[in-house]
């Protein structure tokens, strides 16, 4: 009975590290963790997207669940660095953002030599 008391417990403990396992080496196609949600109109202007915490997680800290309502687009950007600053927010920054967004993603993409990003709160 040990024996098989022992085989349960070892199955359960390799089950459960599989699902202690970060989403990034589970699943390739996951967005980053580490990028922002910008809800973009037509234009490029930005509006505040609707965020839930998630709760039920065993990482330290969990990312949010944003979402843009209405009919705003989802783009995925990165946060800027501890001394990085964004873009000023203008008219033609914003059609460069609305441009640039196309594919979903502003990693990567630079606007007068400044890369694209959100600043930390």
């Amino acid at each position: 009975m040990r024996v098989l008391g022992f085989a349960v417990a070892a199955a359960l403990a390799m089950g459960g590290a599989a699902f202690a396992q970060p989403a990034s080496s589970t699943q390739s196609a996951a967005p980053p963790t580490d990028a922002a949600t910008l809800c973009l109109d037509g234009l490029g202007v930005t509006h505040p997207p609707v965020c839930t915490k998630m709760s039920a997680t065993r990482q330290p800290s969990a990312p949010d669940t944003c979402l843009c309502l209405g009919p705003y687009r989802t783009v995925r950007t990165p946060w800027c660095g501890p001394d990085e600053k964004p873009p000023a927010d203008t008219a033609a920054f914003d059609r460069a953002r609305a441009k640039a967004a196309q594919d979903g993603s502003l990693f990567g993409d630079r606007y007068q030599g400044r890369r694209f990003c959100v600043p930390l709160q």
